[in-house]
């Protein structure tokens, strides 16, 4: 199901919007005069995984374009993070990053490996459930801007104490090997609340 609404966006010179992640750079720029109208899907998901909730997410396109196709395999992507996050594994990361992915939080960067070696060590910390909202998706060429905020909920293995993360997030896709992988995320904002052990 979708529902459409058009923007148009006047655009002035100079103006250049850089979207810093890690060592990834996305450069906007656009010339005095210049009209672009974007249309803004929402697309509403099956939303079949049980412990990914992703209810819609609006899409940004402009008027020639149409990158819905993509849209769903880059959101395909989304869904599958958490669940590789839940049974962590070198070949499931694999399938998710891109082979110059990079990771900040808290002014700390972590490369493609270092990451994987993070996520990989053990930890008596589950993740039982993410909720995604505020999902927009923007596509520039090959790469696409996707921003969210997300609520992880974590559960202790022995303890069974539950914490829930609310976390802002932007992140970037490329294309490689004719699919998308995510080239960089970024925590905008995090915080966590602990519920005492049941």
């Amino acid at each position: 199901m979708k529902y459409l609404t058009t923007i148009t966006i006047h655009s002035m010179k100079p103006v250049i919007t850089t979207l810093l992640f890690s060592l990834s750079v996305v450069l906007l720029s656009c010339t005095q005069n210049e009209t672009t109208t974007y249309s803004a899907i929402t697309i509403i998901e099956k939303n079949l995984t049980p412990t990914v909730d992703i209810a819609n997410y609006t899409l940004l396109q402009a008027q020639h374009e149409d990158r819905q196709s993509d849209a769903e395999m880059i959101l395909n992507v989304k869904r599958k993070w958490p669940l590789v996050m839940q049974a962590p594994s070198s070949i499931g990361f694999d399938t998710l990053l891109s082979k110059n992915f990079t990771f900040t939080d808290n002014g700390k960067l972590f490369n493609r490996q270092d990451y994987i070696t993070d996520r990989l060590a053990a930890s008596d910390w589950k993740i039982t459930l993410v909720t995604y909202t505020n999902l927009t998706l923007q596509f520039f060429n090959d790469t696409a801007l996707l921003t969210y905020k997300n609520q992880v909920t974590n559960e202790h293995v022995i303890t069974k104490e539950v914490e829930i993360e609310y976390i802002s997030w932007a992140d970037i896709y490329v294309q490689e090997n004719n699919t998308w992988k995510i080239g960089a995320t970024h925590v905008v904002d995090f915080r966590m609340e602990k519920s005492p052990n049941p």
